[in-house]
């Protein structure tokens, strides 16, 4: 169900459109409200039937009203919708009710982090040379350090397990802990032991630039994860440190400080 038109990576697309877009990805659309609909697309709502009372959208205070009874509907906003025609996960967004209206209001990673951790979306998006010849995606060695990263921080309920954003830094696996984002990149050099701190510092330079290039919500902290039988140089601390990234063993994540 859509409130209106809304905004496909930028460009406006009208209610029907959206609706035909939808379709077409197998999804069953309908315009009234109903215990049928499961997902709220949050979009433009001028010329949207309204409550005459207090000016809200009926399909918002319906929404409002289900989740309160206990059964929850899943609601994305613009950027949202975007994703999920891309087929990558999109977040549930909470709605808060401000004087005359119902909106979606800014959450922290916003920009930065994306929808729930999906190891199959993350499997299958693409893989450019930097991130194979030197993060070493796609080898064997990275898949395992990755798979352990993700049962040691799923292993802490405290913490929102989250995709990065598909418009955003293509980090590994993100995470909110005390009102920061978190975005963490797997590195597995594959060259010698002599040549790996230069590497190291390509990867701390590629994160660094990644993060400063994309308008966030919120405070975001990139981390380098690394293999526990790394040895972690000085130097290569204090670079990273001057840079804004964090970067440690897995032994250490989530529990790293800057």
């Amino acid at each position: 169900m859509f409130t209106g038109k809304t905004l496909v990576d930028g460009e406006w697309v009208i209610r029907k459109d959206c609706l035909s877009r939808s379709q077409v990805l197998g999804a069953t659309c309908q315009n009234s409200f109903s215990r049928k609909v499961t997902l709220v697309v949050h979009g433009e709502l001028a010329g949207n039937v309204k409550d005459m009372d207090r000016g809200l959208s009926r399909k918002l205070l319906a929404v409002l009203e289900s989740r309160k009874a206990g059964r929850h509907i899943h609601v994305v906003d613009a950027a949202g919708y975007s994703d999920l025609l891309f087929r990558a996960p999109a977040r549930c967004r909470d709605l808060k009710v401000q004087s005359d209206h119902v909106t979606v209001m800014p959450e922290v990673g916003d920009g930065f982090l994306g929808g729930p951790f999906d190891r199959l979306y993350l499997r299958t998006r693409q893989i450019d040379r930097f991130e194979a010849g030197v993060l070493g995606r796609g080898t064997p060695r990275h898949e395992k350090l990755l798979s352990r990263l993700i049962e040691q921080v799923n292993g802490r309920t405290t913490l929102d397990v989250r995709a990065p954003a598909r418009r955003g830094p293509h980090f590994d696996l993100g995470w909110i802990s005390k009102r920061t984002a978190y975005g963490a990149w797997v590195a597995v050099p594959e060259q010698p032991a002599d040549e790996r701190g230069s590497r190291l510092t390509e990867v701390v330079e590629h994160v660094s630039t990644s993060v400063r290039a994309v308008p966030r919500q919120g405070q975001a902290q990139p981390v380098v994860v690394l293999e526990d039988s790394v040895d972690l140089n000085p130097g290569l601390k204090a670079k990273a440190n001057s840079l804004g990234v964090l970067v440690g063993r897995l032994r250490d994540v989530p529990s790293l400080k800057c």
